[in-house]
């Protein structure tokens, strides 16, 4: 029986939802340069979540 892995869908959910805010004008992060980054970061999760396997082996 196969389970969810919650820990990759998580890290993927959270770099959207870093990115969504930020395309609405929330932005999280105030300083420029840190922001940045953190938007690198979260694009590269956001990626990773789309083509990695959720579900693990039980």
């Amino acid at each position: 029986m196969k389970t969810v892995n919650y820990y990759t869908l998580a890290l993927g959910l959270l770099g959207a939802a870093k990115l969504i805010l930020d395309a609405f004008g929330m932005n999280l992060i105030t300083d420029e340069s840190a922001n940045a980054i953190a938007n690198g970061v979260a694009a590269l999760l956001s990626v990773i979540g789309v083509y990695t396997n959720h579900q693990k082996e039980q």
